[in-house]
């Protein structure tokens, strides 16, 4: 999992609206790093770390609603959607590590036993032997393993396909503009001399 980008600048004795667009600010930039990975459909661990920084992302939008108001609630759905495909795209990934581990490890015991059988085998058995390796039994639990993990990547593409028509929807609303704005800091008002003063100094 990829660190959280640090925010600088942040003023404890500062005012609240300047320091939640300060760290918004940052969680924008940071999301909006991981762009370039969205066109990969393989890229699991950064479009997990994607993930990740949307929640941020997201937080700090819920942290701070006083000061974003009803511009901030529609962002904070709009990261929420994204996060939520995202999160169905890594359970999938979850999944299909532990199937790969589970086939890794059949695979390694039926070597051993495959091992074995061939060792004490005499000269005319070996053929039967590589047969029946050959051509796994039905009730085989890699078959199984094997249909099951091909499910997982099914599933995964078609929510990657969902996450991508989401991601562009956004894109093109303008959500990037839109985030920005919210995280743009005020400028400062300008000193203004009273008037009574001006016309003292005259």
């Amino acid at each position: 999992m990829s660190k959280a980008w640090p925010v600088e600048g942040v003023d404890p004795k500062g005012g609240l609206a300047e320091n939640a667009r300060r760290i918004l600010a940052v969680r924008v930039a940071e999301y909006y790093a991981f762009a370039p990975i969205v066109p990969r459909e393989e890229a699991d661990e950064a479009l997990h770390d994607l993930r990740i920084a949307a929640k941020r992302l997201r937080y700090t939008l819920e942290l701070f609603r006083s000061v974003f108001g009803k511009a901030g609630e529609r962002q904070i759905d709009r990261v929420k959607a994204i996060q939520e495909e995202l999160g169905a795209i890594h359970d999938h990934d979850v999944r299909i590590a532990l199937i790969e581990d589970e086939l890794a490890k059949a695979a390694g015991e039926q070597a051993v036993a495959l091992n074995e059988a061939v060792a004490g085998a005499a000269p005319g058995e070996l053929t039967a032997i590589a047969s029946a390796a050959l051509r796994p039994p039905p009730d085989d639990p890699r078959r199984g393993l094997i249909a099951l993990l091909g499910r997982e990547h099914e599933g995964r593409r078609k929510r990657y396909l969902a996450f991508r028509v989401l991601w562009d929807r956004m894109r093109d609303e303008g959500m990037r503009g839109d985030l920005v704005r919210l995280s743009a800091m005020p400028l400062p008002k300008p000193e203004t001399v009273p008037e009574r003063a001006e016309t003292d100094a005259a």
